[in-house]
């Protein structure tokens, strides 16, 4: 074994505070970052220690983790659409990139757009649910995250992939071409509450991957479900504990409202959102009553 791979091999045994925490041995160890997300060559921080040298402790994160080029301090998530703030610390200014995962793959600029490494395992997850020749509505496409996998780990006749959001619209068509996937993923720009229903009787499926109001959407929703119902994978984040039966109640007592008889098919934990709020989602089968057009 060369001694390149043991350094790296070494390095890696450690978390990232603990190696930052030996390269800055006078700065307060939880002034630092405890981990980073690592989205192609690029890695995201985010710390509150100030007075830190960003590119000296940027270089040490890319030191760190060897593939990565450019490191990012991450301040938070603005606005509707969830834009992150982000300022470069260390390399190569670049950040657009490539992540990889499960036999597919997202371009992104990091910069501008966020992907929730969190949710990976539920991408291919809810992609194995889809079963051969459903038309599915994907009404949070963003860059492709849910739409991507269904189109290449199962064989959907088609896939609506609606966004609002024009530069995260961009990526989702780069991304349905290079996934090879054109024939199936139909990119759609505009809002989702107008699109889905326009889409009339058509949906098998419905994606839901979002959070932060999605129940406003379910009505949408219902307008696309076929005469002979539909699958609807609902995101939300909740309190812990009671949180996941309190929006399954609240779901179907409006799909009850609207028309709909509403079945529980299952629902889980997709990751730790806060100390108090969990992000769930929940999988239901929805169909109109008789007499809907």
């Amino acid at each position: 074994m060369d001694s390149g791979y043991s350094e790296v091999s070494t390095l890696r045994r450690r978390s990232l505070r603990d190696f930052l925490k030996s390269k800055f041995p006078n700065v307060d160890p939880f002034a630092l970052p405890k981990k980073a997300k690592i989205i192609g060559h690029v890695a995201l921080v985010r710390f509150q220690g100030e007075g830190i040298d960003l590119g000296e402790l940027g270089k040490a994160v890319a030191e760190f983790y060897p593939r990565v080029r450019t490191v990012l301090r991450l301040h938070g998530i603005a606005g509707r659409l969830r834009e992150p703030v982000v300022e470069l610390m260390y390399g190569d200014p670049n950040t657009e990139t490539i992540h990889k995962e499960y036999g597919y793959k997202f371009m992104l600029d990091v910069s501008k757009l966020m992907l929730c490494l969190g949710n990976s395992y539920e991408r291919l997850r809810t992609a194995r649910s889809v079963r051969h020749g459903e038309t599915v509505v994907d009404m949070f496409a963003g860059i492709g995250q849910f739409s991507i996998p269904c189109a290449v780990l199962s064989k959907p006749s088609k896939v609506y992939a609606i966004e609002i959001n024009e530069e995260a619209y961009r990526y989702l068509r780069v991304n349905v071409a290079i996934n090879k996937v054109e024939g199936v993923v139909e990119p759609l720009l505009g809002d989702c509450k107008e699109l889905t229903p326009a889409l009339g009787r058509i949906a098998d499926r419905i994606i839901m991957g979002y959070f932060g109001g999605t129940i406003e959407a379910l009505p949408a929703a219902l307008g696309a479900v076929k005469p002979e119902g539909a699958t609807i994978h609902f995101h939300e984040v909740v309190k812990r504990g009671t949180g996941k039966d309190e929006l399954w109640n609240e779901i179907s007592e409006l799909c009850f409202r609207l028309g709909y008889t509403s079945t529980l098919l299952g629902s889980r934990i997709v990751k730790s959102y806060s100390a108090t709020r969990e992000h769930v989602v929940i999988e239901f089968k929805v169909k109109p009553t008789k007499g809907l057009s």
